[in-house]
């Protein structure tokens, strides 16, 4: 014990007996200077002091150390024990040459048991992944007629949605970049008289994670057609939702604007 603990201690000690430092001091021989100093922690006495202190406290300092060295002691060879008979039941275990079927029985139970586990786990994983699919195949079942919608009433911030903050687009015209760019660029278009007659889904790739849909469109100015071409629209899933990240478009054909106005 080091100070200032010793020195608490041994005032705490003193004060349960019911004796002043001057009657301590004489059964010690030591002079009330030298016990103030030890009980303040000013000083660390020498081993020899603190033991007669203690001795005319009737109290053996020794007492709580031992008793602790013991518990680990005891505490060891529990643990030891234990260990060693972990140790034998499982070397038992692997021996198969007595009680072969209730060993094996037993080997079996975790193996089987990690396996369940195991095969939960993918299952649901799987399952997580086949509810996205399901759910991409349903979006894009109809996210063509809700593009025509959206656009053709001017929800292009509807139509804006559907993109990542950082989804690209390379139209005809020079690449869009960022979900605000594309939906000012629709705005334009519609401000332009431009309206979509047609948008279909030719072929689909679909993954657990990504998507990719190549389509045809047409457009009209005034009721009329003008123009019509391909679209490759790559999807992905995150966070939960199926979104836009790139878009490219090309007219395959344009029709004489001026002759429709």
């Amino acid at each position: 014990m080091k100070q200032p603990e010793l020195g608490r201690k041994i005032a705490e000690l003193r004060k349960a007996k019911g004796l002043t430092q001057e009657e301590l001091v004489e059964k010690c021989n030591l002079n009330v200077r030298t016990l103030q100093r030890i009980e303040s922690g000013e000083v660390t006495p020498r081993s020899y002091t603190i033991k007669v202190i203690f001795a005319a406290l009737n109290c053996n300092i020794y007492d709580s150390t031992n008793s602790i060295t013991n518990k680990f002691k005891k505490t060891e060879f529990i643990i030891s024990n234990w260990l060693r008979q972990v140790y034998t039941y499982v070397s038992d275990l692997f021996n198969l040459k007595t009680h072969t079927m209730k060993k094996l029985f037993i080997l079996s139970v975790p193996f089987l048991t990690i396996c369940f586990f195991l095969f939960f786990y993918c299952s649901q994983v799987i399952a997580q992944q086949n509810k996205a699919t399901i759910y991409l195949k349903l979006e894009l079942a109809s996210s063509n007629s809700k593009f025509i919608h959206w656009f053709n009433s001017g929800q292009i911030d509807s139509i804006g949605l559907r993109y990542m903050e950082n989804a690209c687009m390379m139209p005809n015209d020079p690449t869009i970049i960022g979900r605000k760019g594309i939906i000012e660029y629709n705005k334009q278009l519609f401000n332009q008289g431009i309206r979509f007659v047609q948008l279909n889904s030719v072929s689909k790739v679909i993954t657990d994670s990504m998507a990719v849909d190549r389509g045809v469109w047409i457009v009209s100015f005034n009721s009329i057609p003008v123009a019509s071409g391909t679209y490759l629209t790559e999807w992905h899933y995150l966070n939960g939702q199926w979104m836009i990240e790139n878009e490219m478009s090309k007219p395959d054909k344009v029709m004489n604007l001026e002759a429709s106005k």
